[in-house]
C-alpha cells in the first residue's frame, strides 16, 4: 500500500469554512434586528451566502475519510483504530462541551437551581440531539457519519463498478430525502397541509440532509489522482485552457449565492408563493459549488498567496474543531458588552464581534495545544504542523506527506 499525500491546502480549506460558520453565528441576529432597515439585505447576504458552511465541512470529512481510508484493509483492526480515535478526539470535547453550554444556559435563564434529576434528564436529551447550544448539532451528523462510515466503505470497496457515480447516488438519495421529508408519504394535493418524517432529530440534524456533500467528496477521494489537475487552479492550468471551466464555476457559484439571497429577502419582506424546495435547489446546488471553489482559494493560497496569509490561514484551519466548539460563547459575551448605536457603529460592532469570536477563540485553542498537556480532551487531536516549504512548488509537481 503506497503512502498518501498530504493535502496541506486542506488545513486552509477548514480555515475558510470556520469563518464561513462565524458569519452565519455572527449575522445571525442581525437579519432579526435589522430588518426593514438598510443594513437587512448586505447582513442577509452574508448570513444566506455562507450557509454553506456546514455542507462543505460534511464534503471535506467525506473526502478525508475515503481519501485515507479506501485503499486500505477494511478488517476489524481498522474498524477498531477509527472508532478509537473519533472516541477519544471527537466524542469526549463534544460531551464536556455540551455539559459546559447546558450549566451555561441554566446561569442566563437563572436555573441552577433546577432539581437535579430535571437537570439529568434535559442534559441527556441535549446530549442525544446536540441542542446545548445552537451549533452542536453538527456533531451530532458527524457521529452519524461515523456510524455509517464503515459500511459505505464496505460498499464502495465490495462495488467497484458504482465508484464513477458515487456523487450522483448521493445527490439523488438526498433529494429523495427531501422530498419524503416534505411530503411523507402521500402524494401533494390541494388539501394537504404536509406530514414531515419523524426520525428522531430535526432535518437539520440528520446527515440524509447531507449525503449529495458527502458522496461528493467520496467520490473526488476515490478519484482524485485523475481529477487534482481540475481542482488545484494554477498558471500552469490557465495556459492549458482550464481557466474558462474554473471562471464559469466562480460565476455560477457568486450568482446562485445572490440569487438565493434575494429570493429569502423576497421572502421576508414581501412573502413568495415559490415552493419550498425552491429554497432547498438554490441552497444545495450553491454549496456543492462552494465545496470546489473553496478548494480553488485553498489550492491558490497555499501555493500562489503571500506566506502570512498561508502560515494564519493553516493554523486557524488545524484548530477549527475547537474554534467551533468555542466561538459561541466569545460571542455572547462580546454582544453583552458592545451593542446598540447609530447604523455605522452597528455594523461595525458585528464585524467586531466576528472578528473577536475568530481570534480569541483561535487563541485559547492554539495556547491549549501548545502548552496544556491533555487539551484535546477539549478541543480534539492535537494537529501536526506541517513541515515547512523549502520553496513554492507547482501544484502538478508537488509532493504531499
Amino acid at each position: 500500500m503506497t503512502k498518501k499525500e498530504r493535502i496541506y491546502e486542506l488545513d486552509i480549506f477548514r480555515s475558510l469554512a470556520i469563518m464561513a460558520v462565524l458569519t452565519i453565528h455572527a449575522t445571525s441576529q442581525t437579519v432579526v434586528e435589522t430588518k426593514g432597515s438598510l443594513l437587512y439585505l448586505p447582513f442577509l447576504f452574508l448570513n444566506t451566502f455562507s450557509s454553506f458552511a456546514v455542507p462543505v465541512f460534511i464534503f471535506l470529512s467525506g473526502f478525508v475519510l475515503f481519501y485515507n481510508y479506501m485503499d486500505r484493509p477494511l478488517n476489524r483492526r481498522l474498524v477498531q483504530s477509527f472508532y478509537g480515535k473519533r472516541l477519544l478526539y471527537i466524542l469526549i470535547p463534544y460531551v464536556l462541551f455540551t455539559v459546559f453550554y447546558f450549566i451555561f444556559q441554566l446561569y442566563k435563564r437563572g436555573e441552577l437551581g433546577m432539581p437535579w434529576s430535571q437537570m439529568a434528564t434535559e442534559l441527556g436529551q441535549d446530549l442525544i440531539h446536540g441542542t446545548a447550544y445552537t451549533h452542536l448539532y453538527y456533531v451530532i451528523i458527524m457521529l452519524q457519519l461515523y456510524v455509517v462510515f464503515p459500511l459505505l466503505l464496505f460498499w464502495f470497496k465490495k462495488h467497484r463498478s458504482i465508484r464513477p457515480w458515487i456523487a450522483l447516488i448521493g445527490l439523488v438519495l438526498e433529494w429523495l430525502f427531501v422530498y419524503l421529508n416534505k411530503y411523507g408519504f402521500h402524494l401533494p394535493d390541494p388539501q394537504y397541509i404536509g406530514q414531515h418524517l419523524d426520525l428522531g432529530l430535526p432535518k437539520g440534524s440528520l446527515l440524509l440532509s447531507y449525503l449529495s456533500y458527502l458522496f461528493l467528496g467520496a467520490g473526488i477521494a476515490v478519484y482524485y489522482d485523475r481529477i487534482k489537475k481540475w481542482l488545484d487552479v494554477s498558471p500552469t492550468g490557465l495556459k492549458a485552457g482550464k481557466g474558462p471551466i474554473w471562471v464559469m464555476i466562480w460565476i455560477l457559484w457568486l450568482g446562485i449565492g445572490v440569487l438565493h439571497t434575494l429570493v429569502w429577502y423576497k421572502y421576508n419582506t414581501v412573502g413568495s408563493s415559490l415552493d419550498s424546495l425552491v429554497y432547498s435547489l438554490l441552497r444545495n446546488a450553491h454549496a456543492l459549488l462552494s465545496c470546489i471553489v473553496l478548494w480553488h482559494m485553498s489550492h491558490a493560497i497555499y501555493y500562489y498567496g503571500p506566506r502570512v496569509l498561508r502560515t494564519a490561514l493553516t493554523s486557524t484551519g488545524a484548530c477549527s474543531f475547537g474554534i467551533f466548539l468555542l466561538h459561541p460563547f466569545i460571542l455572547y459575551w462580546y454582544r453583552e458588552w458592545f451593542h446598540g448605536g447609530s447604523s455605522l457603529k452597528y455594523a461595525f460592532n458585528i464585524f467586531g464581534s466576528w472578528a473577536a469570536g475568530l481570534l480569541i477563540s483561535w487563541i485559547i485553542v492554539y495556547a491549549a495545544f501548545k502548552y496544556v498537556k491533555g487539551s484535546w480532551l477539549l478541543f480534539g487531536s492535537n494537529p501536526l504542523r506541517p513541515k515547512a516549504k523549502s520553496a513554492k512548488r507547482s501544484p502538478e509537481s508537488s509532493q504531499y506527506m
